[in-house]
């Protein structure tokens, strides 16, 4: 898949550079409290690196000028009818408008091409940017950082 900027596409092993940079920043946000932790070490994240690219569930998101990965993003399963999207971009990409981009096209993935219902997603209340972008998506707050976003529409 891809965006105007980006590629969004599975993860391979040669992508462990920029995988380790992606995670340890991550990891060292303020927001990382809020999120399951991940290892930070060499071995580690490539065996977190090993599952995501043998999964179905998660996504790198490339910059097409740079070939390099900045984030990556989700739909990990629920039930038959939906699913939880997450998404993680570095802080040097953040507040460019590139975590919209790719969730606005995994939402139509999502519709469109997996037919689902229906998305969560859940986030601190103080992760106000990631607030920000769930009201921009179009996601309801159903209860205490819970959201949901009913995919009854066509396109963006």
């Amino acid at each position: 898949m891809e965006t105007e900027r980006l590629y969004i596409r599975k993860f391979v092993a040669g992508d462990i550079d920029d995988f380790c940079e992606l995670i340890r920043d991550k990891m060292a946000s303020p927001y990382a409290i809020y999120d399951s932790a991940f290892p930070t070490d060499d071995a580690g994240l490539r065996e977190v690196l090993g599952y995501f690219a043998s999964t179905d569930e998660f996504w790198a998101l490339e910059l097409k000028e740079e070939r390099k990965i900045i984030g990556f993003i989700s739909l990990n399963h629920v039930d038959d009818i939906s699913r939880n999207l997450g998404y993680c971009l570095h802080t040097q990409w953040q507040g460019k408008g590139y975590a919209t981009e790719a969730a606005r096209r995994m939402i139509r993935y999502a519709a469109e091409e997996l037919g689902l219902e229906k998305l969560v997603t859940g986030t601190a209340d103080e992760n106000l940017p990631s607030v920000r972008l769930l009201d921009k998506l179009g996601f309801i707050k159903v209860g205490l950082g819970s959201y949901e976003l009913p995919l009854n529409f066509k396109g963006e």
